[in-house]
Formats: C-alpha cells, structure tokens, sequence
C-alpha cells in the first residue's frame, strides 16, 4: 500500500511532499514494469524508430509532434509523462495564478477539461499555500483517455489528507458536469488541450468542439479561462496551434456579446508572439523540488508555456 507522508507546515510550504510522493510512486512503477515485447499496445514503436525497447520517449514525441498516428495508450507513458512534465506544468499554472488574487475566496472552484493526470491541482495547491490562503479547492477534471486513471487515484491518494476535494471522471464534461454547490465555476482550465486538438481534430471538429466550450461557458456561469499550452503561436486565421484556438474562443464569446478581460502571458525565451500584448513572466524557473533519482526531465528544466487568462466580466 502506498502512504503519503505528513510533514511540518513550515517545510511543506516550501516543497509540496504531494508531489514528490506522486512521482516517486511513479518512479517505482516504470522501473519495475515489464518489457512490452509482443504486448506492446503501441506496435513496439520504440523499436521500430530505432530506439531502446519501452522507452516511451519516443511515443511521447510522437503524440506531441508532427502528425500523430497515436495518443496516450498504455499506462507506462502515463508515468513517464508525470516524471517528465509534472513539475513545468505545476510550476507553469503557479506563475500564472500568483497574478491574480484568490486567497479572500472560502472556496475555489475549478474545472479542467481534457485534464489528463491533473498536475494543474499542484499548481492551484501550491499556490495557495505561496499566499497562505484559508481557500479549500474543489476540482473537477474530465479526461475521456482511461489510461489515466492510474496516476490520477495516485495523485488523489496523495492529497487526501489536505482538506482540498479532487475528483476525476473519464466522461465528456458537456454532457457529464457535476457541478458546485453554489453553481459557479471560478477557473475553467485548458491544461496543455487545446494544443491536442489542434493536432488530432480536423478543423470541423475544432470548430464544433470551441462551439461547444463557448457554450458551456456560458450555460455554468465560469468567471475565468485559463489557458496553459506550448509556446507555438501558429498562424493566424489558421487553427493549427493551441493558441489560434484559444484565440477563436475569445471571438465566440465576443460574438455573443460577452464581455471579457484578457491577459497574455509568456516565459522567458518564447520564440514568437502576435499582436495581443504578451507580458513576460520575470522568471521561467521551475518552483517544485526535482524528485531524487527522476532522470525523465531532460531538457524540461524551466517553464516555457504560452498562457492566456480571460476574465468575464
């Protein structure tokens, strides 16, 4: 069985042992997992690209790069992906929430779509310890990808003896939605979507599924978008990047007459920027500790992220 540690206010401020626990279960479970061999659910991939048998990096870029022919399939990757980006993409959700102020709310509701394993809840947790806030954070993640379903029992395992509520469904939020107590929904979060979409969807099905975020938007009362997703910019008048979808978003709400704030934010480094206004985050540093022993972050040091937060007024 495995056991979250507790640890003194004072340094658990400082490190976050959540997350570090989280990791370390994955790291027992991908040393200790089987060859793929003849039950590789990905067709040996790795080996047919020349690389080491169950090395997943391969399948990683390929997902994330070019044209897949593939997504998250097999639980391996699942740990693999949580060792390699969980502390950016924590890290990343923190530097943008430290803008805003959330610490005079009791309760933070949030939503996140498409959510995966979740590493938004550390970057939502860690920052509202950073700002010492009496807040409890209620967090509902939908992913229709099962094969998550391992890290995300994990991750909640992790953090029940903190008073914040997580919970995870693999079911299609628009038609699955559980909702809060006091039908509001303060942050709705698209968590490295949107660019997925970008590249599995054809322009359709992107038209039809930004129609159908506008929609629940508007119909669940959500007061904050936040948007996290790689830093290409891709081209405009042209879907092909997160962004240009977000973008699209932020027109169908103006269509319907609502009225919005929005604020662009990126890291130190980004290549390329539009004419929306980007602000510079003032460091891109990872603020989680690295667990011991996690050899899976090469090149994922620092945060790197385009972010895009609307507020509807």
């Amino acid at each position: 069985m495995f056991f979250c540690k507790q640890i003194k206010e004072k340094v658990y401020i400082r490190i976050m042992i959540e997350l570090l626990n989280l990791q370390q279960h994955c790291l027992n479970l991908i040393q200790a997992y089987p060859e793929c061999r003849q039950d590789c659910l990905l067709d040996s991939y790795c080996t047919s690209m020349g690389c080491t048998e169950g090395d997943c990096s391969r399948c990683l870029y390929q997902i994330q790069h070019g044209n897949p022919t593939f997504h998250y399939s097999c639980e391996k990757i699942t740990y693999h992906y949580t060792l390699r980006f969980f502390n950016r993409f924590a890290s990343e959700i923190s530097h943008l929430l430290n803008k805003f102020n959330y610490s005079t709310l009791t309760d933070l509701n949030v939503v996140s779509l498409g959510c995966g394993p979740g590493s938004e809840v550390y970057g939502i947790i860690k920052t509202l310890l950073l700002k010492r806030a009496n807040t409890i954070l209620h967090y509902e993640g939908h992913d229709l990808n099962n094969y998550w379903e391992n890290v995300q029992a994990m991750s909640k395992q992790c953090l029940e003896q903190l008073s914040h509520e997580v919970q995870f469904y693999t079911t299609d939020l628009f038609a699955d939605f559980h909702g809060f107590t006091n039908n509001i929904i303060n942050i709705l979060i698209f968590n490295y979507l949107l660019s997925d979409a970008a590249l599995f969807m054809t322009d359709v099905q992107k038209q039809r599924f930004i129609d159908d975020v506008a929609f629940f938007i508007i119909e669940n009362n959500v007061k904050n978008i936040l948007f996290n997703d790689i830093n290409y910019y891709g081209d405009a008048r042209r879907l092909n990047s997160g962004t240009q979808l977000m973008k699209l978003l932020i027109s169908k709400l103006r269509q319907q007459d609502i009225q919005i704030d929005s604020f662009y934010y990126c890291f130190p480094g980004d290549p390329y920027r539009g004419n929306e206004g980007w602000r510079w985050h003032r460091d891109n540093r990872n603020i989680f500790r690295i667990l011991e022993g996690n050899t899976y972050m090469d090149n994922v040091g620092c945060c790197n992220s385009k972010q895009i937060f609307v507020h509807i007024q």
